[in-house]
């Protein structure tokens, strides 16, 4: 019931801003996140009950051609987690992702 409330939120209510080019900050519980991360990254039920938050670390998602590519760790922060702040500092990290291809 908390996955299907909070993706339903995401969808109707954060996807639009994203698909709008705005930056979006999501706090919540760990079921919550679970959950959104479960639709983010298209992991089954079994897989998410396994994934552990670590508090107050963030997670980075960009949204781009309709896909969210995850930025940094549940687990464990990388250099990634730290462009989660500014959206310039997103945007130097992909175009260093880009290079890189």
């Amino acid at each position: 019931m908390c996955a299907e409330r909070a993706v339903a939120y995401f969808t109707e209510y954060i996807e639009p801003q994203l698909q709008s080019g705005k930056n979006v900050m999501i706090a919540a519980h760990g079921n919550s996140l679970r959950s959104i991360i479960m639709y983010l990254d298209k992991l089954t039920s079994k897989e998410v009950i396994s994934l552990e938050l670590s508090t107050g670390i963030p997670m980075l998602y960009i949204f781009k051609e309709g896909k969210f590519i995850r930025r940094g760790s549940p687990v464990a922060p990388t250099e990634a987690g730290v462009y989660a702040y500014t959206k310039d500092l997103a945007l130097y990290r992909e175009k260093l992702d880009e290079m890189l291809k």
